[in-house]
């Protein structure tokens, strides 16, 4: 695994014929007590100098089970590209539905650094959308954080992975056969900017490797805690 996973940072930073996206998302979450949160995002992305890629708003409900533990599900309603242009029409909307798991760690193994968070999220994903096959992902992202002391900026990294159970399927006189791959690897590193106790501010680039093609992405997001 090492020995592919290096390449493929270079590979992906340096290829020039990558497209860029820019997203950008506004959030806005509510810690009802010590287990329960619930989040809700709008979010935009554009194809630079192509055009509109996606619009969505997104719900997530997160439970947490014991210390570093936490369950979560999601959905979320998207308004998607055609031709690269934004259009209001019924078959462009997509609907996903998430569920899965979030650990902490350093808090799970009682090993809690208040200024580093290690953190593992999987989830299985599920996605429709009119005139096209359905998408049944599995998601694991790794992520890093450290909050430095006296610092406005705290340095973040992640790396996700994404498996389509159903990403061939081949139809034969007498039988359907599923077969799954690997769909596409994320990468992102940035930074939050302190902002008071209830507001966030994350600018991050990164880049994702598909088969569809590559992508470096700029990504500017923006919570709000109530």
């Amino acid at each position: 695994m090492k020995k592919r996973f290096i390449p493929l940072l270079f590979i992906a930073a340096f290829q020039a014929n990558g497209q860029t996206g820019l997203w950008s998302n506004i959030g806005v979450s509510k810690k009802w007590n010590k287990r329960f949160q619930t989040s809700l995002d709008l979010g935009y992305r554009q194809q630079q100098g192509i055009g509109f890629d996606k619009a969505y708003l997104a719900l997530e409900q997160r439970v947490t089970v014991t210390d570093g533990i936490a369950l979560q599900g999601a959905y979320r309603r998207s308004l998607n590209e055609q031709g690269d242009q934004l259009y209001w029409n019924p078959i462009n909307f997509s609907n996903r539905f998430q569920i899965g798991a979030r650990i902490d760690f350093l808090d799970a193994f009682d090993a809690r650094n208040k200024r580093l968070s290690l953190t593992w999220t999987s989830l299985q994903q599920w996605e429709m959308q009119s005139g096209k096959r359905y998408s049944s992902i599995w998601r694991n992202k790794l992520a890093l954080q450290y909050d430095i002391k006296n610092f406005p900026l705290s340095p973040c990294i992640s790396a996700e992975h994404f498996y389509r159970w159903n990403a061939d399927v081949v139809y034969t006189p007498t039988a359907v056969t599923v077969s799954g791959a690997t769909v596409q690897w994320r990468y992102f590193a940035g930074f939050d900017i302190e902002l008071g106790k209830h507001h966030a501010l994350k600018l991050q680039y990164g880049f994702r490797l598909r088969s569809s093609g590559n992508q470096s992405i700029y990504r500017l997001s923006y919570s709000i805690s109530i």
